[in-house]
């Protein structure tokens, strides 16, 4: 074929603006289709995650039902954005809180599940409704995942997007969407979801095939067979570039594979001089441990990673696409097994792209055997990590262990992420087997889907088979819902309900990173500050004077106990002793009256140790019991006196004694904040009983041992935060043993200047030239509601004087909500919606705006005018209208940039 020399120069010059452009972005079921595309740069894209988490930063009804603003008792909003985006996820327990209103630029869509119709009576087999619009593996719900209803289908929303729920009870949930600049270059046009189509078909046969080889196969492949000697690293094979890798895969004998799971997987990109690549067998691949406890096919039957099975091996296989673009150099290390014989493939293709628009593929192995009280783990953070301070990417996913001894109310901790300086978490969970695509533990049962799973861990100690039986893990990718960065990444995960878990984690964090940032900090506007307004032109003539706020951002619990949350305290500091007769070789059923003082199932359990368990870690007699003594809230969910012994639900812990005579008695404080009436020991009460019932004391020593009732006056020594005080609940007013502790604190509040406005803000900031779109970030205070203002960009370049401006408008800025949330989570499946007002002290919040390149690009200023727009809403109907205004603290603006990258 012939070309004229104009053809010619078209071509390239077409080739050379094309790649002065950011890549493409994979947008909606694109995002599955171009899986390909994994370590593809997503710049201009913002990923968040939105929850109904507690504000207070504890875990109050279990993270449920904190809702934004109630329109109606059956319109209770926990998700609202203005703006062009994509729902990527959603997440809730079983069926609750359904009906669903998808209210999308608008429209309002239902979506329900089987067992909505009639939650007293759930369905087996539920499916989500529409089932055509919500099909499998798109969407599961509990029946599957064993407690939790997951939605992976995208919603794409033009102008707007509400989540509300029509029933509040137990209305749990946590949903992913992506925000993107304007006139970013998407793979198609963001249409608003109609609720009509169903997903394409090709994506779902895609997903089914999880668990398969899903990589090219007519490409180049090294393979063989390797023998693993103990403790000598083994080099699996070398590459040279520019390419990717497109599947990875080991075999190895069944009778070999519990050490090969501890075996460390290393992979160093073009020489560097740290493995980017660097875990545990077992984790990189999906699982705590190759234990297989029921002989499954699959332990691990994920879309990116799998563990299968056969009669004689165990196969492990990688498929996430890994781009090098001089060598790549794949070794195993850290086997401490017998010999062993290793089958390996590494295929691989050619690179042909631009370096600076994909991401090396990472696996950040963390181990963390004694969690620091009141602060979350941390997963990942890149900043400084391999010698680059920044780096642009995406956050992938996570593989981790939460418990070695089969411990799952770890389970309670929140995910946490934070993205590109930002202060506030981009990403707020509402739980660790939430964010694995359980809910309720899932009962303590193994599942393993396409994105999401648990796929080791015994139900309990008891059940479990062996040590390795007693490894609980789970994993959780992303894909479509996977999250960018374009400076720095900090991934982190709370322990336990209050950063109180010291159960040994041990985590593994997926992420594509390129050395080089995308998004540049260009100019910071400190509202308040003289200098800082003069020099950036602010004007703001109707804003307040400035005022200093003192608070906290939203990091968790301000202060907390040091509590033996696992297991008792050899040498306590809080608790209280009881001398007491009893006869030996009969069960006495342990029973305790009392109430918590918290309103959450965080503040309602106590150690009780008997006789040679005192001044040790033993919890019961039987050695087993993780929860404690009491749990009363989760028997009445109400601040009342009840019975309990363990856990309600559960049977009586019975206490046997091995001789007749004298015995002690130790309480000390698993939980803060709960009153203890009685404590009776009984060998006829094998029921729980009524919450009124009450016994006269009785220590034993007058003859009568079947029935010993213990009261706060008959302790003979207490210390600490364990003390006796009268409690005027009661109507004989008679003396209760105080559980308190002496509190610490975690997060220390800090001051802020800060201005609001109902008029109009204007300053010009800095951008650098050659920049693809700015994120605006400002630093508010949260304690006005729902923030709203229209956004307009003139061009400041050249410093032209403010009367010659020409306004662009660029969009609203809308942050719904405020650090005032309405609580409502009535006992009962369809129990009539509350209105609980709760304010909690955090009123510090970073939020973001996207300007597009369109009013930016080639600009080294621009102009922001911000007019406040009211929402004029209450928390709920009937309450009086709040108090809103537009809230500054700071203003940062971040320049989308190209990397600048050379291996």
């Amino acid at each position: 074929m012939i070309f004229s020399f104009s053809v010619v120069v078209g071509l390239f010059g077409a080739m050379a603006g094309q790649s002065e452009l950011p890549p493409v972005i994979p947008v909606g079921l694109d995002a599955y289709r171009q899986w390909e595309q994994w370590p593809r740069q997503r710049i201009g894209a913002r990923a968040y995650m939105r929850s109904t988490y507690d504000r207070s930063g504890d875990n109050e009804g279990a993270d449920a039902s904190h809702f934004l603003y109630q329109e109606a008792d059956d319109f209770n909003v926990t998700l609202d954005v203005e703006g062009s985006g994509i729902l990527y996820f959603a997440r809730y327990n079983h069926w609750h809180g359904s009906p669903w209103h998808y209210e999308v630029d608008g429209v309002d869509h239902i979506v329900q599940e089987t067992s909505s119709a009639d939650p007293l009576h759930p369905v087996e087999g539920s499916v989500f409704l529409p089932e055509h619009l919500f099909p499998e593996p798109l969407a599961w719900t509990w029946s599957v995942t064993k407690g939790a209803d997951l939605m992976w289908v995208p919603i794409p929303f033009e102008r707007s997007l509400r989540m509300a729920y029509s029933r509040t009870h137990y209305g749990t949930g946590y949903y992913i969407y992506h925000m993107y600049l304007p006139g970013a270059r998407l793979s198609q046009p963001i249409q608003a979801w109609n609720a009509t189509e169903p997903p394409a078909r090709d994506v779902l046969q895609l997903l089914k095939r999880s668990g398969e080889d899903i990589a090219p196969r007519d490409i180049p492949t090294e393979s063989g067979n390797l023998r693993l000697e103990s403790h000598r690293p083994t080099e699996l094979c070398r590459l040279s570039g520019p390419g990717t890798i497109r599947a990875l895969k080991l075999t190895v004998p069944r009778e070999q594979a519990l050490a090969f799971g501890r075996a460390r997987l290393r992979i160093t990109w073009d020489g560097r001089s740290e493995s980017e690549v660097d875990a545990p067998v077992c984790l990189f691949f999906g699982a705590g441990t190759l234990y297989n406890r029921d002989n499954r096919e699959f332990l691990v039957k994920a879309f990116p990673v799998n563990i299968r099975f056969d009669d004689e091996f165990v196969h492990l296989a990688c498929y996430f696409p890994m781009p090098f673009f001089r060598e790549a150099h794949v070794l195993l290390s850290e086997y401490t097994g017998d010999a062993c014989d290793l089958n390996y493939e590494v295929r691989h293709e050619s690179f042909t792209g631009l370096m600076r628009d994909v991401a090396y593929f990472h696996a950040t192995y963390r181990d963390h055997p004694d969690p620091k009280p009141g602060h979350d783990l941390l997963l990942l953070d890149t900043e400084g990590l391999h010698g680059a301070k920044d780096w642009s990417g995406s956050f992938v996913g996570t593989s981790f262990i939460f418990s070695h001894r089969a411990v799952l109310h770890t389970l309670e901790g929140d995910p946490r992420f934070y993205f590109d300086d930002g202060k506030s978490p981009q990403c707020y969970g509402t739980g660790t087997e939430e964010w694995g695509g359980g809910g309720d533990y899932w009962g303590g049962r193994n599942m393993t889907l396409p994105l999401a799973g648990h796929p080791v861990g015994a139900r309990n100690h008891e059940e479990a088979q062996s040590d390795e039986d007693l490894i609980q893990s789970a994993y959780r990718f992303l894909l479509a819902d996977l999250m960018p960065f374009g400076k720095r990444a900090r991934v982190t995960l709370e322990h336990g309900g209050r950063n109180q878990s010291r159960e040994h984690y041990e985590t593994v964090t997926f992420w594509y990173g390129l050395p080089s940032p995308s998004l540049v900090l260009t100019d910071t506007v400190e509202i308040g500050d003289v200098a800082s307004e003069e020099s950036h032109a602010y004007v703001s003539p109707e804003a307040s004077r400035p005022r200093t706020i003192i608070s906290r951002y939203e990091w968790g619990p301000d202060r907390m106990n040091a509590l033996p949350w696992r297991i008792p305290a050899p040498e306590p500091r809080d608790f209280a002793e009881f001398i007491f007769e009893a006869d030996g070789g009969t069960p006495y059923h342990v029973w305790v009256r009392g109430r918590p003082l918290l309103r959450n199932n965080s503040g309602d359990a106590s150690w009780f140790q008997f006789d040679a368990d005192i001044g040790t870690e033993r919890a019961t007699p039987e050695h087993s019991l993780e929860y404690g003594f009491g749990n009363w809230f989760d028997a009445a969910h109400e601040l009342v006196y009840t019975w309990s012994s363990g856990r309600p639900e559960d049977p009586p812990v019975t206490v046997t004694f091995d001789e007749s005579g004298t015995h002690r008695l130790r309480i000390q404080p698993r939980q803060p904040f709960h009153l203890i009436d009685q404590i009776r020991l009984s060998t006829t009460q094998k029921t729980r009983p009524a919450p009124g019932d009450t016994m006269p004391r009785n220590d034993g020593t007058g003859g009568n041992r079947a029935e010993i009732v213990l009261g706060a006056s008959d302790a003979v020594h207490y210390r600490g935060g364990v003390r006796i005080v009268s409690d005027p609940g009661e109507a004989s007013e008679r003396d209760v043993l105080l559980v308190d502790t002496r509190e610490f604190e975690v997060f220390a509040p800090h001051e802020e200047i800060e201005r609001h406005t109902t008029g109009a803000s204007e300053f010009t900031i800095r951008l650098t030239q050659d920049n693809h779109g700015v994120l605006l970030r400002r630093t508010l205070d949260y304690a006005f509601p729902n923030q709203r203002a229209k956004v307009y960009i003139a061009d400041a370049s050249d410093d032209r004087p403010r009367g010659n401006i020409q306004w662009a408008y660029a969009g609203t800025w809308y942050l719904a909500g405020s650090n005032t949330c309405v609580y409502s989570n009535p006992p009962g499946e369809l129990g009539a919606t509350q209105h609980i007002a709760q304010t909690s002290n955090r009123r510090f919040r970073d939020d973001e705006f996207l300007i597009g390149s369109e009013q930016t690009r080639g600009r080294t200023a621009i102009r922001v005018r911000l007019e406040f727009a009211p929402v004029n809403r209450p928390l709920f109907p009937g309450q009086a209208l709040p108090e809103e205004a537009w809230s500054e603290i700071r203003y940062q603006a971040y320049c989308f940039i190209l990397p600048a990258f050379e291996p």
